[in-house]
């Protein structure tokens, strides 16, 4: 009995090392930062449960995992702190929503890296900006600073690089312009279909 309790713990020590290495897999496929060193800490205590509980304990590795977790759990605080900073105002996000809430990913890719580039007053149409070309050195810009940011991060510095323009009230106007031209091609697009059955 003593040695079934034995080899169960055994296995548990052991799965705690497989355990481990999943989360740091994980860790290396995502890319949120914060993401990252909270899988890897998990993974940084499973691996810490498994070196102390051998019949030997291995207190050098220990001791390593034990810095690591200090480390990734000071970078966490940092992170988290970074982020309570970089929070819009509920003001913010309101007007932020309401005038980029339709739009894609792409889009809001493209629209970001036009008014990081031209003073956003100067923009009056979003629609037509979304669908601009880029210049080169604006793909170089959008693919080196851009390009890896979720939508929520796209929308939080949309929401602040063209936060005067937003409070002036032009979210209104951007969304008629937006609904205008959804019209004009819902119209365009049944003329095409009556004109095609007038024809068959």
């Amino acid at each position: 009995m003593i040695r079934d309790c034995n080899f169960e713990g055994n296995n548990l020590v052991e799965s705690c090392i497989h355990l481990a290495n999943i989360l740091y897999l994980f860790s290396y496929l995502g890319r949120d930062m914060l993401w990252l060193r909270a899988l890897t800490c998990g993974g940084l205590v499973l691996g810490l449960l498994f070196f102390t509980c051998q019949p030997t304990p291995l207190y050098g590795p220990s001791v390593w995992h034990v810095v690591f977790l200090a480390i990734n759990g000071y970078q966490i605080r940092n992170l988290m702190h970074q982020r309570r900073q970089q929070m819009l105002t509920k003001e913010q996000e309101r007007l932020g929503e309401a005038a980029f809430h339709d739009l894609s990913r792409d889009e809001l890719l493209t629209l970001l890296t036009h008014v990081s580039y031209e003073t956003p007053g100067k923009l009056a149409n979003i629609q037509q900006i979304c669908h601009q070309q880029l210049t080169q050195d604006e793909r170089v810009l959008r693919d080196l600073a851009f390009a890896g940011l979720s939508r929520g991060e796209l929308l939080n510095l949309l929401t602040r690089r063209m936060w005067n323009s937003l409070r002036r009230g032009k979210p209104a106007r951007w969304g008629r312009r937006r609904q205008a031209h959804r019209g004009r091609n819902s119209a365009d697009s049944a003329r095409e279909v009556m004109s095609g059955s007038a024809t068959g």
